[in-house]
């Protein structure tokens, strides 16, 4: 596979053909304007000496017309014809005998034309003037004025090689300009890229220089550093997820370590069906946790997959409560029949939590309401326990928050609960949050929507 061009040599091959095609076009306009003004002036000097050698023929006699009016004229050559015989009568080249156009002209006019070669003259452009002159005796004569544009085609060919070197200096020039702008315009770029292999070899990492205004470098700039800021804070969870997560799991392993050193003591049968006992608990225990895990990390990579399907949410909170009350806590239900769209078994991971939640933190009572209002569900989870501090109500539903560890430890909780909850809840479009009910319960809200 070919190289890639970089950005710098894409924008010259891509400029340079348009700077060359520019300096040829104006080379060319030049050239063809030079030429056009040459021809011009050829013609024009050629009518000019016609007038004035007629002037001439009209005031001198013809056999002192070559002192009146010198007619070696260097690139141009002069005649005049009789007009009533069509004799050559005067001519500033000896060598030529008969006249070099016809000598033909409207009365009082002067007629001009253009010649490539004119009989006993070199080859080359002729630009040819032809007027009527009445002589001082009254003869009447035609005079010739032939101007050669050798010179002129000279001079152009010389104006094109002057055109042509300048297209290629401009091109040239014009290149230099482009790498440079192109150059200033990338330099922003380069830092940036720097900055980012910085912060990708060093941990946080600074942040990017943004360039100054409102261009779309700023703009990329921005969009890097906000990238980047999410990046941190994703490694940065990340980080403490694992060594959370590290904790957890170092807890009930060595616990079940210990358990089974015992297992391997000498111990009556009573003492071992304990300990196993004891064993299967942290085993169970240290299930649940890797469970959560797994659930967490599948919303972290976004492959919480919901399997949605028509939920009737009342007969989900129902048979969650059933399994509570078979724990013989008591719990208060009051629920309106509720149909969603959703993933019923995610729907009631998230009810299970809650109860759980409340089971460990409950003085005896708790309450369970649900019901819809405004194209909206709201499941309420209530417990008499002691409140959660307002400060640390948004806390409680990160990773690993225990606002009392001993308790919480003790009683089978990983700290991942609620997190679960806030992650489920949020994947179907809702919201999980902590307060106060009016008798001063503690109170979970989740509110979801009634159709999506």
């Amino acid at each position: 596979m070919a190289p890639r061009l970089g950005v710098r040599s894409r924008i010259l091959v891509l400029t340079m053909p348009v700077v060359v095609l520019v300096s040829a076009a104006i080379a060319g306009v030049v050239y063809l304007s030079l030429g056009q003004l040459l021809d011009a002036s050829a013609r024009d000097l050629a009518v000019a000496e016609a007038g004035e050698l007629r002037s001439d023929v009209q005031l001198h006699r013809i056999d002192t017309l070559l002192q009146a009016h010198p007619l070696a004229l260097g690139n141009r050559v002069a005649q005049v014809i009789d007009a009533r015989t069509g004799r050559l009568v005067i001519t500033s080249d000896p060598a030529m005998s008969v006249p070099v156009v016809e000598a033909k002209v409207e009365p009082g006019g002067i007629r001009e034309m253009v010649r490539d070669d004119l009989p006993g003259l070199p080859r080359g452009g002729y630009a040819v003037a032809v007027a009527d002159a009445a002589g001082a005796d009254g003869t009447p004569y035609v005079v010739i004025v032939a101007v050669a544009t050798r010179v002129e085609a000279s001079v152009l060919a010389r104006s094109a090689e002057f055109a042509l070197i300048a297209a290629l200096g401009l091109a040239a020039v014009l290149g230099a300009l482009t790498t440079f702008a192109v150059s200033q315009a990338l330099r922003p770029v380069e830092r940036m890229r720097h900055q980012v292999e910085a912060v990708a070899a060093s941990h946080p990492g600074p942040a990017i220089d943004v360039p100054p205004g409102r261009d779309e470098l700023a703009k990329l700039g921005e969009t890097m550093n906000r990238v980047l800021e999410r990046l941190r804070r994703a490694d940065a969870d990340r980080r403490a997820f694992v060594a959370d997560a590290g904790h957890e799991l170092r807890s009930p392993l060595a616990t079940i370590r210990v358990l089974l050193d015992r297992l391997g003591e000498h111990r009556t049968d009573t003492d071992r069906a304990r300990i196993a006992v004891s064993a299967s608990q942290e085993v169970d225990r240290l299930s649940v946790l890797v469970d959560d895990l797994l659930a967490l990390a599948s919303a972290d990579e976004g492959a919480m997959r919901l399997r949605e399907d028509d939920v009737d949410l009342d007969d989900v909170v129902l048979a969650e409560v059933a399994v509570v009350r078979l724990r013989t806590t008591p719990v208060a239900v009051t629920v309106q029949p509720v149909r969603i769209r959703g993933d019923e078994g995610r729907l009631g991971r998230v009810v299970r939590n809650l109860l759980e939640n409340a089971e460990r933190h409950t003085d005896g009572r708790i309450r369970v309401t649900l019901d819809a209002k405004r194209e909206q569900v709201n499941l309420t989870v209530d417990n008499d326990g002691p409140l959660i501090a307002v400060g640390e109500r948004e806390r409680v539903f990160q990773r690993f928050v225990r606002l009392d560890d001993s308790r919480t430890r003790d009683t089978g909780g990983t700290g991942l609960g609620l997190a679960i909850v806030a992650d489920i809840v949020g994947a179907h479009g809702g919201t999980v949050t902590a307060g106060e009910s009016p008798e001063g319960w503690c109170r979970f809200v989740v509110t979801l929507p009634l159709r999506r």
